[in-house]
């Protein structure tokens, strides 16, 4: 009987570690074979369960630790990344395209997300930024290239990237934020 819980307390070890692995570097391994990331997670998440559960039918004391340690650290892990700890958004704003999509989220904070959404894969660009009137001022990179400015400027329900050589906001297909939310005070 000693034997099986140390066997429980081993299985339960290695796929745990496996599973942490793989939940840590899912970005990763979603960037390299996008759909199917999915699978190292049931993979090594199936039997890490099973086994936990077996540790706690068997009262396997040290499987029952390191399964729940290794649950533990996933739900911090994800309560720490949640919405529970960051400031309070002020400002939610969509760029859409055909097949992609740049969302815009100010916080009161004065940080900024700007998560560009493609078919298959997923940046999240975060920094700094201050409003000047109406115009936000992004303080560090807030994309890959420059089809973003440093400078937005808000106009009525939109966030306009682009203007033309007589100044006049370009609200062509996907050129423009549409604003979803808005407590910038001051803000027209």
């Amino acid at each position: 009987m000693k034997e099986k819980n140390t066997k429980y307390h081993l299985f339960t070890s290695a796929t745990g570690f496996l599973i942490l692995i793989t939940y840590f570097l899912q970005d990763y391994i979603w960037e390299k074979i996008w759909l199917f990331s999915v699978i190292p997670l049931f993979l090594f998440g199936f039997p890490f369960m099973a086994f936990w559960v077996l540790s706690i039918t068997d009262k396997n004391r040290k499987g029952i630790i390191i399964g729940s340690l290794v649950l533990g650290i996933i739900t911090t892990s994800e309560l720490i990344s949640s919405e529970i700890f960051k400031s309070k958004k002020i400002l939610e704003a969509t760029l859409m395209d055909d097949l992609s999509a740049i969302h815009l989220t100010l916080r009161a904070d004065k940080k900024f997300e700007m998560v560009s959404s493609k078919m298959f894969n997923e940046e999240v660009y975060r920094g700094n930024y201050h409003v000047l009137a109406n115009k936000i001022i992004f303080e560090d990179k807030r994309y890959s290239n420059d089809f973003i400015p440093d400078t937005l400027t808000i106009i009525g329900n939109n966030i306009i990237v682009k203007f033309d050589e007589n100044g006049n906001p370009i609200k062509d297909f996907a050129t423009f934020f549409e604003i979803t939310k808005n407590e910038i005070n001051g803000t027209p």
